[in-house]
């Protein structure tokens, strides 16, 4: 029974600050950012993006490395600054050397009453959003969220052993589930790609993104982003026919901190009773599978949206599961 009415008290919670008509704004608000004019920057929080080393090529310059790989040629400096080690003058590299490459993206920071807290933790969401439970067919969320920018469902639990490994290997964690991914969905899943951040309080962010897509009528973009804190581990796992999803995701993992005082040693988030499913064990134990969690709700939905009764109303696929 408490359980129940911990999750009651959460959604309750969220309606109070969610029908407040003056927490309507642009969605643009959310949007990741790599260029922030040096007075607005206080409001956003500044995320240091690993990426892949470069080996340097026969014709390659800091600016057209820096525009391949930080979409900008102007910020160059930011590479020589990195690299200083290796590179006295800017306009002098040579091939095969090998650069480190990180870029700063900006997201905003959460601020008024959007969102969602308990005595534990809060973290920001969209302004103007639908909380609730999300299912079809055998998959099942208790804590989703329903927004312009896509449907989220979200598993906050306390932090264990195999999730922080999971993450402190974060190399061997990529590679594993890149090769779960080739060996069971090669077919569905395309364009995997992986970030991982840093945060100036020194928090780290993970993310992965992938296109899901089961046959030639439509494409979902899913993106899952996990973060720790002294004591509990959230998963957010986006989806949405359009790319911006990933955006808020990252600007929800962003804003998600512990309330607890520093030290406490007994804050425990367990008792919410968070529940996703499929949650069956998988390649990467301390993470959910985002993967199988897609797959087995969406194959429910487009079955349902395949039948007569909605071919009735729509002849298009496509139509039917937008409108869904």
């Amino acid at each position: 029974m408490g359980e129940h009415k911990k999750i009651a008290g959460i959604m309750a919670v969220c309606m109070l600050v969610f029908a407040n008509p003056e927490t309507v704004c642009a969605a643009d608000e959310y949007r990741t950012r790599y260029e922030v004019p040096a007075g607005e920057r206080g409001d956003y929080t500044a995320l240091i993006e690993k990426m892949d080393e470069y080996e340097v090529r026969e014709g390659d310059s800091l600016w057209t490395i820096s525009e391949k790989l930080l979409g900008d040629g102007a910020q160059y400096m930011q590479l020589a600054r990195q690299n200083a080690a290796l590179i006295a003058d800017p306009d002098l590299i040579y091939p095969q050397m090998r650069l480190q490459v990180a870029r700063t993206v900006y997201v905003k920071k959460r601020t008024g009453d959007n969102g969602i807290e308990t005595p534990e933790y809060r973290f920001g969401t969209e302004k103007r959003v639908s909380f609730g439970i999300l299912e079809s067919g055998e998959a099942f969320a208790n804590c989703a969220m329903y927004g312009s920018e896509g449907e989220v469902i979200c598993l906050i639990r306390d932090k264990e052993p195999q999730g922080e490994k999971a993450l402190a290997d974060w190399e061997k964690t990529k590679q594993t589930i890149a090769s779960y991914v080739q060996k069971n969905f090669d077919r569905k899943v395309s364009d995997l790609a992986f970030h991982e951040y840093e945060a100036e309080d020194g928090r780290k962010l993970y993310l992965f993104t992938y296109v899901y897509q089961p046959d030639d009528i439509l494409k979902y973009y899913v993106c899952e982003g996990i973060c720790q804190t002294d004591h509990i581990q959230a998963e957010f796992t986006g989806f949405d026919v359009r790319e911006d999803v990933e955006d808020l995701v990252r600007y929800m993992l962003a804003s998600f901190e512990e309330l607890g005082e520093n030290g406490q040693d007994t804050c425990s988030v367990n008792g919410y009773n968070i529940q996703i499913a499929p949650c069956e064990p998988w390649a990467v134990s301390g993470i959910h599978n985002s993967f199988v969690w897609v797959d087995t709700y969406l194959n429910a939905l487009f079955e349902e949206l395949s039948s007569e009764k909605y071919a009735a109303k729509k002849p298009s696929a496509r139509e039917r599961i937008l409108d869904r």
